[in-house]
């Protein structure tokens, strides 16, 4: 299981916001790359724990850490939240977030939790200012 600990608006762990590509590849290891989708204006690496998203310039702009991470913010693993305590635990810390049909979404500090079933948490994306504009 990969550990990591979330820092707002700077990435998690090893993995910052706006390093290169080969500094990441390097870091993390082996990875498979891929196209997300046909709209995506670069490929993905997918490094099993993670998926890690990369502009234009190769930069990383967002990662994506799936269920089997440990994912840590405030000494709290926010996979092992229920999706209504993940919303108390943000209240309780003042982090405005906006949630829709399939999760939240806090700007502030750059988190995006998706469950669409509201109540277990699928994957928790971590990214840059501007990400979703």
């Amino acid at each position: 299981m990969y550990k990591t600990e979330f820092i707002p608006n700077i990435g998690a762990g090893q993995i910052k916001l706006d390093s290169a590509r080969d500094e990441i590849r390097k870091t993390l290891g082996a990875f498979k790359e891929f196209k997300k989708t046909k709209f995506s204006k670069n490929t993905t690496d997918d490094f099993s724990f993670c998926h890690i998203y990369y502009n234009e310039q190769n930069k990383v702009d967002a990662i994506e850490f799936f269920d089997s991470t440990e994912f840590l913010f405030k000494e709290t693993n926010l996979f092992q939240l229920s999706f209504k305590k993940l919303k108390s635990f943000l209240k309780t810390n003042s982090f405005d977030f906006i949630e829709d049909d399939t999760g939240i979404r806090s700007d502030i500090i750059g988190l995006s939790v998706y469950s669409p079933d509201k109540e277990k948490i699928e994957t928790i994306l971590v990214y840059k200012k501007g990400y979703y504009s």
